[in-house]
């Protein structure tokens, strides 16, 4: 089970208070995202502008560190959090859960990079100097992120992401001819593919995780499928039903 953004169904997104609750509530990792500076430090945000999660606003990689660390984070009942670097995040996280890592560095976005892979190279230098303990997958839906990690770093796993409008099948057969170890799916994908498509992806050698659903039925019948992940915005109410399905 993979936290989304942590336990981020009742906790502010990408904040060590949700990072907490998910350890809490028994994730098996913390999926968590990753955008630059523009000082060129790498911190965990989902957007590529701070306006949604805090009380400022502009892009982050036209931000210094200093000013978004001066950015807050409104928490459900608590004081206000500040924005986590990648390298407070995986000190955090290390020793306790997974990470799964999503470099956010995509076509379309205001702080797309096409000739730069600054974001993989940061979270690489991240992990080699937390000396981070603990499983851990690079994750992108830019494949040239990934492809760009297993270079750099090819003992670490990589898994490719999909939009929702992506055919799992097609997912696995790029993502294995890239020499990625993970497919990441939408689960609508997952589930259009039928009842084989798992029992597929792991003859071919490949994981398959899927991001995202909150259901707790769904969940289990994708994890008694074979699926080896699933992404989840309330791992409380899924880590228990898999346990109370799964043993």
């Amino acid at each position: 089970m993979v936290a989304h953004r942590g336990a981020s169904a009742h906790e502010a997104e990408n904040t060590l208070p949700a990072f907490e609750a998910a350890i809490h509530a028994g994730a098996d990792a913390i999926e968590f995202d990753v955008r630059m500076t523009a000082d060129g430090i790498a911190v965990v945000m989902h957007d590529p502008d701070v306006s949604r999660t805090t009380d400022g606003s502009g892009l982050v990689r036209e931000l210094r560190l200093a000013e978004v660390k001066r950015l807050r984070i409104r928490l459900v009942g608590g004081d206000p959090s500040e924005v986590p670097t990648v390298d407070e995040t995986l000190s955090y996280l290390s020793g306790r859960v997974g990470a799964d890592i999503e470099i956010k560095n995509v076509p379309g976005e205001p702080d797309f990079e096409p000739d730069r892979q600054a974001a993989v190279e940061a979270t690489l230098a991240a992990l080699e100097r937390i000396a981070f303990v603990g499983d851990v997958l690079i994750s992108s839906f830019n494949p040239f992120a990934i492809a760009r990690a297993r270079e750099l770093a090819p003992q670490i796993q990589t898994g490719l992401l999909t939009d929702r409008d992506v055919d799992a099948r097609a997912a696995l057969g790029f993502a294995r001819e890239q020499g990625h170890p993970w497919i990441l799916p939408h689960v609508v994908r997952v589930l259009d593919a039928g009842e084989g498509f798992v029992d597929e992806a792991h003859a071919a050698g490949a994981f398959v995780g899927t991001w995202l659903t909150d259901d707790a039925s769904t969940a289990v019948s994708l994890l008694r499928g074979g699926v080896d992940a699933v992404a989840t915005n309330d791992p409380a109410v899924i880590v228990a039903a898999r346990d109370a399905a799964l043993g």
